[in-house]
Order: structure tokens, then C-alpha cells, then sequence
């Protein structure tokens, strides 16, 4: 029969050895504190059901504390402040894993940018990190825990490369983990290649050629596509600008005076993942030059120092011009030819090297008591020679030839300027003197050939040949023209002065007037007039010029 009551003082060890209580027949059961001490036994908690509302207790301890683990053990540990269990090889906790809800950017710039995490369950101690497009895993170097909902940790150098997109992961300290997949794009700055300030100044001489350096920028994310806007400013007139390439090109407007045109160029780097952008900009400035001449007149050797930025100069060279014929051998029948013209030369766009030096040397005019060829001009490798003298004979070669005497009716000099090597002759003018007329009483010397036509022969007067036309000095100005041929005219004949050429070539002697010829004007290279018989020298040549714009 059951065992409903009963009442005992004491119940000695092994006293009831077994005993089976039916259902209900414990109702309420009541142990006094540490009646029971220690108690083990492998049957008594099988399939064990706990009913109410209150908690089970279990074992509480720190991790250090673990001891005797057997499969299946569980207990809460008071280091992680989690409940955790034995798989018969190590301890595992029981959590719930951190969920992430968003990012508060897509695209970060560089090292250290710092990028803040939404989600739940964040705890003390998780870690972050990020899963770049092949897999590869890097590290955050360190994370700041706001609350269980927040979370921030900043990008390392090793982060910040094109193995894009990122994944985000988040480890708790028990392990669990949570993930943003596809969650952040590598979208650095773009890096301008030049730094904020001067693009350069370009002189009048090179604006048919201006060069200015390209403000472009790098992305170190290869997958990036760049493109340009000035966003402010403009550049000098007459400019353009590629917005893929950012090349500036064009002929900027001449300037009368410098102008310094100031703009900003923005460059836009979008990623191929996601389309995102990122600017940075730069500003940037040009400076258009009016036109500065330098003029070099003085006989003899000189530097030209090239401004800083200048990589080409327009440049005039002209050589000293020829003197006169002189007096004939044989009084009032012979007169002397003109001198020829220095040669010439104009070269646009010479190539100079910026912040270098040129040597020059200016010709002297040939002296007017004799037959005298004018000398050379020099500006680096650009030769102008000197013209030829005239002659009562046979006039003489040179830069533009000299206008013959009329002792004999010969040719004038040839012009050997056209035909000298490189530069010197494909830029270079000059033309021949004229031949002599002698008839119905007339002795008229040919004219010296200038640097834009030849000189006249005698029977069209003798007049010199004019020279050429340029505003490299800021006003037009002929130079180089040659001398004119001397004149014994018949009685009654007109004694005018036989004209010398455009461009400072002297007059030529007459039979009333004074029989010297001429000088022909100094830096113009100009040739000298012809003389009359009895005594009468040709008048000297026109010293010659050096002429730089730029």
C-alpha cells in the first residue's frame, strides 16, 4: 500500500533504498537550507521536466573557473556573460549573432575615414572587418562600441584598394557574426597631377603654338572613370578645354597688355560599382603676355638673355648694308652704282630655350670712301649677310646685291642671301643690283638691290630696290632698301635726286647737286647712294638690327 504520512527523526544512509512515491502523493515538499549537501546521482534527472514560472538556476563561473567538462555540460559563464555548453571538445556559447542593418556611407576616400555601423546585438569586444571582391579579409585596426544599435571603426591603408565591393562583417565575442553584403565601394579622391597655381605664361611670340600643361587626375582606384569642368573662372580668350582629357589648347587672343586669366578645374571621379562620385578641385591660373620687343642696334656683339617660359621668339636680322660706287676713273663720264641692301631675314616662331641665351653681333654698313660690302648680322644660328657695294663696274654680290657703274653697262651684284643654308635662306631676302645706262649723253648707275625688289637699271633712273615691310617694332617699318645709282645727265636733263629704296637707301649723286651719294640709315641696313665722277665717294651703308618679339 502507498506511503501516504509518516514522520521520522532520522533516517539512517541506505535506509530507503528504493522507494516509489506515486502521483500526487508528495503535494508539497519543503527541504531546510544545506539539509542536502551534496548529491549525485546518474538516474534521478532523467528526462527531468521543470515546470513554473521561475528560472532554473545553473552553475555560474568565470571562464577560468571551467573544470571537469563532460559532454553536455552547461553553465553560465560570468567572463562573457553568456550561457555556454560542452560539445565533449570545447566550450561553446549560446548567443544571438549581431545583425547589420546599414552603413552610414557607400563609398569611403582613403585611410582613415571613419564609417559607422547600424544594427542590433553589438557587443563589447566584437570585431570588424572587411571581404573584398576576390575574398581577400582585412582587418579594422580598431572599433568603438556606442551602444547594443551602433558601432564605428575606421578604414586601414591595406582597405583602401579597388578590391571592391567590400562585404561588412561583424564577430561578436561568442563568435556569431553578421553581414552586409556588397556594403562599401572603394571611391578615393582624385589626386590632380599639378598643383593649384600658374599653367604657365605665354608671350605674344608663341601664342600660334601656346603649350600649357594638362591639369589631369589619378585615381588609385583603377576602375574609375575621370572627367573635367572649369566650375569657375575662364581661361584666357581664344582657349578651350576637353573635359576628358583636360588638355587646354588654342590660340589665346593678343593682349595689350599682360592679363592673367584665374579659373578652377574640377575633376569628377565615378565608380564602376555603383556609379558613386567623388570631386576634388584646383585652381589654376594663365598669363597672357602683351608683346615685348627688344631692339639691338649698337655695332658689335651682344647676349640676348630668353625670359623664363619662353620657348620661341619672332625675330628680324638684318645685315649692314653696301656703300655707294665710288668716283670713276675717268672724270664726267662714269658714275658709281648703290649699294645693296643688307640681307634680310625674318623668322616667326624661332626656337629658343626658355631662361637661355643667345648671342648677336650687328654689322656694320660699308665705309663710304671706297667700295665697301656691308658686314654680317648674327642672332644664334640665323646669318644675315651683309650687302653688296656699288661699282663703276661690275657691282658686287652680297645680301642683295650692288647697282653697277656705268663704265661698262655690266650686271649688277647677285643677291646670295635666298640661297644660303637652313634658316638663314629659307626666311632670308635680297635681290640684285641693277645694270648702268650710258646714252644720249646720260652716265646713270644702276640702282642696289633691296630686300624687297631689285634695283633699277640705269635707263629706269637707277632708283634702289625697296626693302620689305614689318610691325615687329610696333610700327610698320620698311627695311633693307637699296642704294640709288648716280646720275650725269645730259644739259637740260632733270638733276633730281636718283631715289634710294624703301627702307633707308641713299639717294644717289647728281650732276648739280653734291656728287657724294647718300648714307644709307643706320639699323636698317639700308645700302648707300652711288657717286658722281670727280672725286665723288658712294655714301656708306646703314648699319643693321636685331630685332626680338616675344
Amino acid at each position: 500500500m502507498p506511503l501516504t504520512r509518516f514522520k521520522l527523526s532520522a533516517i539512517e544512509d541506505g535506509g530507503i533504498a528504493t522507494a516509489d512515491l506515486a502521483d500526487g502523493a508528495v503535494t508539497t515538499a519543503k527541504l531546510a537550507d544545506s539539509a542536502v549537501t551534496s548529491v549525485k546521482t546518474s538516474n534521478l534527472f532523467t528526462n527531468t521536466e521543470i515546470a513554473g514560472t521561475e528560472a532554473a538556476r545553473m552553475p555560474v563561473g568565470t571562464t577560468a573557473q571551467r573544470a571537469n567538462e563532460q559532454s553536455g555540460d552547461i553553465r553560465f559563464n560570468s567572463t562573457l556573460s553568456l550561457m555556454e555548453y560542452y560539445d565533449g571538445t570545447q566550450w561553446k556559447s549560446i548567443d544571438s549573432p549581431p545583425t547589420l542593418s546599414s552603413a552610414d556611407v557607400s563609398d569611403f576616400n582613403a585611410s582613415g575615414d571613419t564609417i559607422t555601423l547600424t544594427g542590433s546585438n553589438f557587443q563589447s569586444g566584437m570585431t570588424v572587418k572587411l571581404v573584398g571582391d576576390d575574398g581577400t579579409e582585412y582587418a579594422a585596426a580598431s572599433v568603438t562600441l556606442t551602444n547594443a544599435n551602433s558601432a564605428s571603426f575606421d578604414i586601414t591603408s591595406a582597405m583602401a584598394t579597388d578590391n571592391d565591393p567590400f562585404d561588412i562583417v561583424v564577430t561578436n565575442p561568442s563568435g556569431l557574426s553578421g553581414t552586409l553584403s556588397a556594403a562599401l565601394d572603394f571611391a578615393p579622391t582624385p589626386a590632380f597631377t599639378i598643383a593649384s597655381g600658374s599653367l604657365g605664361d605665354i608671350y605674344d611670340s608663341a601664342r600660334s603654338a601656346a603649350s600649357i600643361s594638362s591639369p589631369t587626375a589619378t585615381s588609385s582606384d583603377a576602375d574609375d572613370t575621370i572627367t573635367y569642368a572649369i566650375t569657375s573662372g575662364a581661361l584666357p580668350s581664344g582657349m578651350s578645354f576637353n573635359t576628358t582629357t583636360a588638355a587646354i589648347t588654342g590660340t589665346p587672343s593678343a593682349v595689350g597688355s599682360d592679363t592673367t586669366s584665374t579659373f578652377t578645374v574640377t575633376a569628377t571621379a565615378t565608380s564602376a560599382e555603383d556609379s558613386g562620385t567623388v570631386t576634388n578641385s584646383r585652381a589654376y591660373t594663365i598669363t597672357v603676355r602683351a608683346p615685348a620687343i627688344s631692339s639691338f642696334t649698337s655695332v658689335g656683339s651682344g647676349t640676348f638673355t630668353v625670359p623664363t617660359g619662353t620657348t620661341a621668339v619672332d625675330v628680324l636680322v638684318v645685315g649692314g648694308g653696301g656703300s655707294g660706287g665710288m668716283q670713276s676713273s675717268t672724270p664726267d663720264t662714269h658714275t658709281g652704282g648703290g649699294g645693296g641692301a643688307g640681307g634680310l631675314i625674318y623668322r616667326p616662331a624661332f626656337p629658343v630655350t626658355p631662361g637661355g641665351s643667345i648671342s648677336y653681333t650687328i654689322g656694320d654698313g660699308g665705309a663710304g670712301d671706297g667700295q665697301n660690302n656691308g658686314q654680317n648680322t648674327t642672332f644664334g644660328t640665323l646669318t644675315a649677310l651683309g650687302g653688296g657695294c656699288g661699282n663703276d663696274s661690275t657691282g658686287q654680290a652680297g645680301g642683295s646685291g650692288g647697282g653697277t657703274g656705268s663704265a661698262s653697262g655690266a650686271g649688277g651684284g647677285s643677291a646670295q642671301q635666298p640661297s644660303q643654308p637652313g634658316d638663314s635662306g629659307t626666311y632670308g631676302f635680297g635681290y640684285p643690283g641693277g645694270t648702268s645706262y650710258v646714252g644720249g649723253g646720260q652716265y646713270i648707275g644702276g640702282g642696289g638691290g633691296g630686300a624687297g625688289d631689285a634695283g633699277d637699271t640705269g635707263s629706269q633712273n637707277g632708283q634702289g630696290g625697296n626693302g620689305k615691310q614689318y610691325d615687329i617694332s610696333g610700327s610698320q617699318v620698311y627695311y633693307a632698301g637699296g642704294g640709288g645709282g648716280a646720275w650725269r645727265v645730259a644739259p637740260g636733263a632733270s638733276t633730281s635726286w636718283p631715289a634710294g629704296g624703301q627702307g633707308g637707301g641713299g639717294n644717289g649723286a647728281t650732276e648739280g647737286g653734291p656728287r657724294i651719294g647718300q648714307d644709307g640709315t643706320d639699323g636698317l641696313g639700308a645700302g648707300g647712294g652711288g657717286g658722281h665722277s670727280y672725286g665723288g665717294y658712294g655714301g656708306a651703308g646703314g648699319s643693321g638690327i636685331v630685332i626680338v618679339k616675344y
